[in-house]
């Protein structure tokens, strides 16, 4: 750098100029003072630049100072991160939670107890979700990708693991099937529906669509065929024949994750170069890349997404525990059909990140990203939690089987038909975001004039 100031004295240097050359400029109008002056401030220009940027590198030890600043506005730091997440409007909800606690340790009503830990648990399952999604952002694509599908559904997980402690059998199958159904129907309808909003139609990688919706239905048939084989089955032998099955779709878990994460990656990637078919399609791309690009300066480091993934789950943990505590109370206290609880009400809570995010890309016009979500987290839930939850009630002694009873059966299988006919095109449009909504709907209704009787009848759960 030294020798560039050196070089770039002498290439500036000029002779003083004589008494000819003077009166030589003076007869033809032109000061050469003046081009002297100019000369010299333009040299001076350049060598304070040249000084200011050796100063810089000399003063700067980190490389990545040298590269041009990030835009305005946007997080230098992971306190400032942090603070993004923690601001979302969702968040006012968190201070329900202390005083669930609180009720629960005071003896308040139960019903009360479980609204107080219910609101608390819908920021904290997106908190927890945000977590997931920014460690795997530091991670490689395989390993990031089997975090989420670990971590995805880790608030259904830890709400199935309660209700088993508590002997809540009927609970863990209800919220299983109501999780599925949530969102199969409600979270991808929204995302359809919303996505529709700004864009007439929208177009989706219809293969991955179609593998999880396949899986779908190897799920159904693992849950339909002790169902159906209850009515003239020997006492004990759907237990049985549920745990030996919970094995083998648990194995087919696993090799979903393989075919997901390692040997088909490219089909369930988003397309990147279909051809657009209305004025500003390109437009809406190129803004969505860059969007995605400002979206990649807002990530937590490892410690920090471990920090705050670790403590949400804590947090989940012991709000879940007063929550499925409380929901024999909430049934008797406030008449709450117990079938209504299980499978529209947790779900809810469950599914609060997997809904906020699929709708927000869905409205981005990333509407394979959103049926990812949507359709892969009911894959989950059927393949993985399910399973787990089968395995671990065997594992503490607790008769849990696949017996959904012929009206859960009946609602998944349809569910999971309507999913498919909407799927099978490659396209969506608000319409049919709004009849998922609607099918969704009458589920409720199902369920809340559901008599508990008939929930219990013929040895069924559901």
């Amino acid at each position: 750098m030294e020798d560039q100031l050196e070089m770039t004295r002498r290439s500036h240097t000029f002779p003083a100029p004589d008494k000819r050359t003077t009166l030589v400029s003076r007869k033809a109008g032109v000061s050469m003072e003046g081009a002297l002056r100019k000369a010299k401030l333009h040299c001076l220009t350049q060598m304070i630049l040249l000084q200011k940027q050796a100063t810089h590198v000399t003063m700067t030890s980190d490389p990545e100072e040298l590269l041009p600043a990030s835009k305005p506005g946007s997080p230098r730091s992971n306190a400032d991160v942090l603070k993004i997440l923690l601001l979302d409007p969702i968040n006012i909800l968190i201070f329900a939670a202390p005083f669930g606690l609180l009720g629960a340790s005071r003896q308040w009503s139960q019903g009360l107890v479980f609204l107080l830990c219910f609101t608390g648990l819908v920021p904290l399952a997106k908190l927890l979700g945000d977590a997931t999604e920014h460690l795997a952002e530091n991670l490689n694509g395989t390993v990031g990708g089997l975090l989420n599908a670990t971590f995805g559904n880790a608030v259904e997980l830890i709400i199935t693991v309660s209700a088993i402690r508590s002997g809540l059998l009927d609970i863990v199958k209800q919220s299983c099937l109501g999780s599925i159904l949530s969102n199969l129907l409600l979270v991808l309808g929204m995302s359809f529906f919303a996505g529709g909003m700004f864009k007439s139609e929208q177009r989706f990688p219809d293969g991955a669509a179609l593998i999880n919706m396949t899986m779908l239905c190897v799920g159904s048939m693992a849950f339909s065929l002790p169902t159906v084989f209850s009515f003239t089955a020997p006492p004990g032998t759907i237990l049985k024949m549920s745990r030996v099955s919970a094995i083998f779709v648990g194995i087919g878990y696993i090799a979903y994750l393989v075919f997901q994460l390692y040997t088909h990656i490219q089909v369930f990637e988003e397309e990147t170069d279909a051809n657009p078919d209305e004025k500003g399609e390109f437009g809406d791309r190129n803004a969505n890349e860059e969007n995605e690009e400002e979206e990649d300066l807002f990530v937590l480091s490892i410690p920090w997404a471990l920090g705050l993934l670790l403590s949400c789950t804590l947090v989940v943990a012991i709000l879940s525990e007063m929550m499925v505590g409380s929901i024999e109370g909430l049934v008797k206290d406030w008449g709450v059909p117990p079938g209504f609880v299980g499978v529209i009400l947790l779900p809810i809570v469950g599914n609060a990140c997997e809904h906020a995010s699929a709708v927000r890309m869905a409205v981005h016009d990333k509407c394979g990203t959103a049926i990812g979500i949507a359709v892969g987290s009911s894959t989950q839930m059927t393949l993985l939690a399910m399973p787990f939850a089968v395995i671990t009630a065997w594992i503490v002694g607790q008769p849990l089987d696949f017996d959904l009873s012929p009206t859960g059966i009946t609602v998944l299988t349809m569910s999971v038909l309507v999913v498919l006919t909407i799927v099978m095109d490659g396209r969506s449009n608000w319409l049919e975001g709004f009849m998922l909504m609607l099918a969704y709907c009458l589920v409720a209704v199902l369920y809340w004039y559901m008599p508990e009787s008939q929930e219990h009848s013929h040895g069924h759960s559901l």
